[in-house]
C-alpha cells in the first residue's frame, strides 16, 4: 500500500419531476485510478514490496527500508521510491529523503499522475526545512564520500549535496590515502563548502629524468627496471640512485634524494663506450725508436690510447740492445713503461783472445806429436814375448 492522502469524490444527482419526463444527464465519468505499485511488479520485486509494507505497518523503518529498496533495484520502477524517501523521513534523514523524491520526479515524467506529483513536491518540501546544501571539494578525484558513515557519492562530486542540519561526520575514503574525517555544523538555510586534501599513506615525490647521449637508454632506480626514458612519475620520498643504461654505452648514474612532495628534474648524460686504455713510455737513453704492435710512434716519450688487450712494445736505438715487453691492458687502464737499453759489448777483443788460444792450442799439438816417444817394437824369438832368459819382463 502506498500512503498518500485521497480526496472523497462527491457526486450531485439531478431528479428529473414526472410531469416533464426530462431525460436523465449521464452519469459523470469516474475518475481512473493508477495501477497499484504492487501490480506493476513480479517474482522477487513484488515479495520484497510485500516484506516491505509488513515492516513498515510495524514501524520498523529500517527493515523496510532495506525491502523496498530491493524492490526498486529489481524493478526499477520509480513508484517505488516514494516508500523508500518515506522510510528514509521516519529515521530523521531527510537530505537522503529529499533525494528519493527529486529521484522519483525525475525518473518517472510520464509515469506519475498529476496528484502523484503533487504529492511528491509537497513531501519535498516538508523534508527540506531540515537540510542544507554542502559542497565537498577534494585534492583527489575517485574517493568515497561518506556521511554520517553512509556513502553519498564519489568525488569530483556534479554539486553541493544536501545535508541534515546538525552536527554531520565527513569522510572521505580512497585507496592508498589515509581517511580522513571532518565534523561539521550543517545550519539549515546556510551552504557550507568543506575542503579536502588527502595526504597518500606512502609519502611520495615527483622525478623527471631525460638521458642525453645514448638514444634508447632505459631508466634504473635502485635496481629496479624504470621503463624507457625519459621518466616522469611519482617516487617514494628517500634517498634513491638513478640509473640509465644502453648497449654500447657508459651506464651513467646519479644519487639524489626525493622529498614529500618535491619536484626534481635530472639529466644523466651517456657516453659510448670505449674498450681501450692509455700507455706512457719513457726510455733511456734518448732518442731510441719507440715501436707499438709494429709500428713505429715515436722516441724518448710516447703517451696515448691503445684497445683493450695484448700490444708489443719494443725499444731500438743503434749500438745498444733492443728492449721488448708484452702489454696487457685493460678497459681504463692507465699504465707507465720505462725503459732501459743496455749497450752492446764490443767483439774486437773476443776475437783476438780467441785467435791467440787458437795459436797456444795449435802449438801444443804440434809439439805433442814431435816429441811424444816412439812405440817399442815387438821382439821375435823362440822365447814367450816378454820374459828374458833371466826370467825377467822386458817392460
Amino acid at each position: 500500500m502506498r500512503f498518500r492522502t485521497t480526496l472523497p469524490v462527491v457526486l450531485a444527482l439531478a431528479l428529473a419531476t414526472p410531469t416533464t419526463f426530462a431525460q436523465p444527464k449521464p452519469p459523470a465519468a469516474a475518475p481512473v485510478k493508477p495501477p497499484t505499485i504492487r501490480s506493476q511488479l513480479d517474482g522477487e520485486a513484488r515479495d520484497a514490496w510485500d516484506r516491505g509494507q509488513q515492516l513498515m505497518r510495524a514501524k520498523n523503518w529500517e527493515g523496510a527500508l532495506v525491502e523496498f529498496s530491493r524492490a526498486y533495484e529489481l524493478s526499477q520502477n520509480p513508484r517505488v521510491l516514494f516508500n523508500v524517501g518515506i522510510c528514509e523521513k521516519e529515521l530523521h534523514r531527510y537530505a537522503r529523503a529529499s533525494r528519493r523524491f527529486e529521484e522519483e520526479l525525475a525518473k518517472g515524467e510520464g509515469k506519475l499522475t498529476d496528484d502523484e506529483k503533487t504529492e511528491l513536491r509537497s513531501a519535498i518540501a516538508i523534508v527540506r526545512k531540515y537540510v542544507s546544501s554542502v559542497t565537498i571539494t577534494s585534492n583527489e578525484a575517485g574517493a568515497k564520500l561518506y556521511v554520517d558513515d553512509l556513502e553519498e557519492g564519489t568525488t569530483p562530486l556534479a554539486g553541493p549535496i544536501l545535508m541534515d542540519v546538525g552536527p554531520r561526520k565527513i569522510t572521505l575514503k580512497k585507496d592508498g590515502f589515509v581517511d580522513l574525517t571532518k565534523t561539521v555544523d550543517v545550519n539549515a538555510g546556510v551552504p557550507t563548502t568543506v575542503d579536502f586534501a588527502l595526504e597518500p599513506k606512502e609519502k611520495k615525490g615527483k622525478v623527471t629524468i631525460t638521458v642525453t647521449g645514448a638514444p634508447n637508454a632505459t631508466i634504473y632506480m635502485d635496481g629496479t627496471d624504470m621503463g624507457p626514458a625519459p621518466l616522469k612519475g611519482a617516487v617514494p620520498v628517500g634517498r634513491h640512485t638513478f640509473e640509465a643504461k644502453a648497449y654500447g654505452w657508459v651506464t651513467a648514474t646519479q644519487t639524489s634524494e626525493v622529498g614529500y612532495k618535491q619536484e626534481i628534474a635530472l639529466v644523466l648524460s651517456m657516453s659510448a663506450e670505449r674498450h681501450e686504455g692509455r700507455v706512457t713510455v719513457d726510455v733511456q737513453p734518448t732518442g731510441a725508436v719507440i715501436e707499438i704492435d709494429g709500428r713505429v710512434v715515436g722516441s724518448t716519450h710516447w703517451e696515448g690510447t691503445l684497445p683493450a688487450g695484448g700490444h708489443q712494445l719494443i725499444v731500438k736505438k743503434p749500438g745498444y740492445e733492443s728492449y721488448s715487453q708484452e702489454i696487457a691492458l685493460q678497459d681504463d687502464q692507465v699504465r707507465a713503461v720505462r725503459a732501459t737499453l743496455l749497450e752492446e759489448q764490443r767483439k774486437g777483443w773476443v776475437w783476438w783472445t780467441a785467435g791467440a788460444a787458437a795459436v797456444i792450442i795449435g802449438g801444443g799439438i804440434v809439439s805433442y806429436f814431435v816429441f811424444k816417444p816412439a812405440e817399442p817394437t815387438p821382439y821375435v824369438g823362440t822365447l814367450q814375448p816378454g820374459i828374458t832368459t833371466a826370467g825377467r819382463r822386458l817392460w
